[in-house]
């Protein structure tokens, strides 16, 4: 709850600062991260997660971390298509969902074996068969001798 609390002034802030097109972009991005991140921590969104292995660890670029670098870089390079107030709010937005939302929003760096377990076992969980993969199994059922 704490965390919740600690993202709302900068948001207000900033606000203050940079005008209503900032609430109006930080608004839109938050809604189009919130439709294409996923439900909970651990599930699958819309848009798969960016994740490289690293030895025995993975490292997972969270939404927030990559929006955060976009605003750091273009505050130090001065990106002109993203100074405008629309576009800090809407990578601002994007980090506000990611952080308020989530509770493994600070796992960048996650050890292979401390995986998310149901995302495990849904590797083991059998697939759905189509209408043709169907077919054939039961063809190879029928094949084969009975005890």
């Amino acid at each position: 709850m704490k965390r919740k609390l600690v993202c709302i002034p900068p948001v207000l802030v900033a606000g203050i600062i940079l005008g209503y097109l900032f609430f109006v972009g930080w608004l839109l991005g938050f809604l189009l991260t919130k439709y294409v991140a996923g439900k909970a921590s651990g599930k699958p969104g819309r848009i798969k997660s960016i994740v490289f292995p690293f030895g025995n660890h993975e490292i997972h670029f969270h939404h927030w971390l990559i929006s955060s670098g976009i605003i750091i870089l273009s505050l130090i390079m001065n990106v002109r298509f993203l100074t405008s107030a629309i576009s800090y709010g809407v990578l601002s937005g994007s980090v506000f969902q990611g952080i308020y939302y989530y509770s493994d929003w600070h796992r960048i760096l996650v050890t292979r074996r401390h995986q998310n377990i149901e995302n495990i076992i849904d590797r083991f969980k059998p697939k759905k068969l189509k209408g043709e993969q169907r077919a054939q199994l039961k063809n190879t059922r029928s094949k084969m001798p009975k005890p």
